[in-house]
């Protein structure tokens, strides 16, 4: 399942939205495809959303340029 922010703003409120350690498949930064396992954290104040990479990696990205999150199939 993906989810596309074509207008902005649903992007972070789906993060908001979401429990932490979601496994998510990756993510759409500013126009580049990002892999992720899980979505860590959300921190508004800062505009940055955390999330978990396969081999343990991090990866950190500001919630107004993603622009896609995929979600495993079910």
């Amino acid at each position: 399942m993906t989810h596309c922010n074509p207008r902005g703003g649903s992007i972070s409120d789906l993060l908001e939205s979401l429990a932490p350690q979601t496994a998510v498949s990756g993510l759409q930064v500013d126009g580049n495809y990002e892999r992720a396992s899980a979505f860590i954290t959300l921190d508004r104040r800062r505009g940055v959303a955390y999330f978990s990479e396969t081999g343990g990696g991090l990866v950190v990205a500001d919630i107004r340029k993603i622009s896609l999150i995929e979600f495993p199939g079910v």
